[in-house]
């Protein structure tokens, strides 16, 4: 989230920092809104582990929150870099290419960690199996 914050200051709209503009700064407080109501379910499931209690829903729920966290965090972070998260340069494909990469350096990399964290909502178990998981786990079955 530091990361997007600091993109936020640095790319502007209209102008002003990205930061500034009131939509985008709503998605980035909603992200750590969730990130905060994620801490504090964490510390509960840790206690409850560390009082001897079986796992329950809230690791399945951990599990699928967390997913779509990262997964917002490199989306939100990628739409504000817009193209120089992922310019294409054609000329790029030749060799001995040299030429200074487009955009900001904290740019490169963005789009790459974008199409990669998608994996989260599978590996580790499916968020739909997560689902599953929980739905079973409440309705005693």
């Amino acid at each position: 989230l530091e990361h997007l914050k600091m993109i936020a200051d640095d790319q502007e709209k209209d102008g002003k920092p990205l930061a500034d503009d009131p939509f985008f700064a709503a998605r980035m407080s909603e992200i750590e809104i969730d990130l905060s109501a994620m801490r504090t379910s964490n510390l509960r499931v840790t206690q409850a582990a560390n009082d001897g209690a079986p796992p329950g829903p809230e690791t399945s729920m951990l599990k699928i929150k967390g997913t779509e966290i990262r997964q917002t965090i490199n989306d939100l972070t990628r739409r504000a870099l817009g193209p120089y998260a992922m310019p294409f340069v054609s000329e790029a494909l030749e060799a001995g290419y040299n030429d200074e990469p487009i955009g900001p350096d904290y740019a490169n990399g963005v789009a790459a960690d974008y199409f990669n964290h998608r994996k989260t909502s599978i590996y580790g178990g499916s968020n739909e199996v997560q689902r599953n998981i929980i739905s079973k786990m409440m309705m005693g079955l």
